[in-house]
């Protein structure tokens, strides 16, 4: 698609599984946006709310516009697959990939706009974004990764940036035809799509941060990963056990050393460290166990060579000791304090900084 001129800017991608009740309020915020040069695209993904969601659709195309897309697969692809679809059928010069349970806030895609025509060969969007349980006027945590706006030049600075910090999806924003240059099903069943064509794309464009908060994120929501046959007997919903988690960090550390192999950045050991710096969130997920599975769970974890970095080992005792409720307590303080989450890692630093107001 080398046409830009008849393209819309940006396309809103939704890959759809059940939640059809949850689908209005989401297009909703994506129709009631006062920039007007996008497309919204839904591939549902043969689930069994799939008469449910044509329903919402049809309810939705008048007042779209025109410009509601709505595509299904005939075999359940999971998410990857979904992920890569969507890629494939976007019209946009940009994806702008949303669950189909969160919500976009308002002045989103302006921004977004903005950020595009200040960095008009950027690849990649970060941005930040708010929890919410059912009341969206509610948001219990925000999540800001730098203080203000910044930008990343290409290589390892955009890809350590923003590799991390890819794990929830929406409100990504990424260059469509480059995401769409490097499709592959390789990495179908990791749930890490998102990464594969991040880290291809950040090879030679660089990456932005918007502080304005781009998206809100259902918090309620039970994951629905297990039902394609790539995915199947590897995830079940609502659950997380140790080997599930073991398995998803390989599958990131992977994706890192297949990128740094074929496209010669060097960038594994660096995207090692941060996710190293930044450990907490996945012991937590375990340390509801008991002590031997959490011991065993820390040793494996080390031996994909996290262990070499202070910080993996600081976030588990700390656990240990004084309990993970004291220590995310810690964290969220520190991070309201600050207005942003610190900065751990030194290659994660912006290139250039910008001061903006934040919302």
């Amino acid at each position: 698609m080398s046409d830009t001129k008849s393209r819309p800017l940006l396309t809103v991608a939704i890959p759809a599984y059940n939640r059809a009740a949850l689908l209005p309020p989401l297009l909703e915020s994506i129709r009631s946006q006062s920039m007007t040069d996008w497309e919204c695209l839904i591939i549902e993904d043969n689930c069994r709310e799939r008469e449910g969601i044509r329903e919402v659709i049809r309810a939705h195309e008048a007042p779209f516009g025109g410009r509601l897309r709505y595509l299904e697969n005939e075999e359940t692809r999971g998410y990857d697959g979904n992920f890569r679809r969507l890629v494939e059928e976007a019209r946009g010069r940009y994806v702008f990939i949303m669950g189909n349970d969160d919500l976009v806030t308002p002045g989103a895609f302006a921004a977004v706009a903005k950020t595009i025509r200040e960095n008009p060969e950027v690849g990649f969007i970060l941005r930040a974004y708010s929890f919410f349980h059912s009341d969206p006027t509610k948001v219990f945590q925000v999540n800001r990764y730098y203080a203000n706006a910044c930008s990343f030049e290409p290589g390892e600075p955009a890809i350590v940036a923003c590799y991390r910090r890819i794990v929830s999806m929406s409100g990504l924003v990424f260059h469509r035809d480059d995401a769409a240059a490097v499709a592959t099903d390789r990495w179908d069943g990791t749930l890490f799509y998102q990464h594969w064509i991040a880290a291809n794309i950040l090879v030679k464009r660089g990456a932005a941060y918007i502080p304005d908060i781009l998206a809100l994120f259902r918090k309620d929501g039970v994951p629905e990963f297990g039902a394609a046959k790539v995915e199947r007997g590897l995830y079940t919903p609502g659950v997380q056990p140790p080997d599930t988690d073991l398995r998803m960090i390989r599958s990131l550390m992977s994706i890192a050393e297949a990128v740094e192999k074929e496209r010669g950045v060097k960038i594994l050991e660096v995207v090692r460290r941060d996710f190293a710096n930044f450990m907490f969130p996945t012991i937590r997920h375990q340390a509801h166990e008991s002590w031997p599975v959490f011991w065993k769970f820390y040793r494996d974890l080390g031996a994909m060579k996290f262990d070499r970095y202070l910080m993996f080992h600081f976030w588990f005792w700390s656990i240990a000791i004084v309990g993970a409720d004291r220590v995310d307590w810690f964290i969220q303080f520190v991070r309201r304090t600050l207005g942003h989450t610190p900065n751990l890692t030194r290659a994660a630093r912006p290139t250039t900084q910008r001061l903006t107001e934040q919302p």
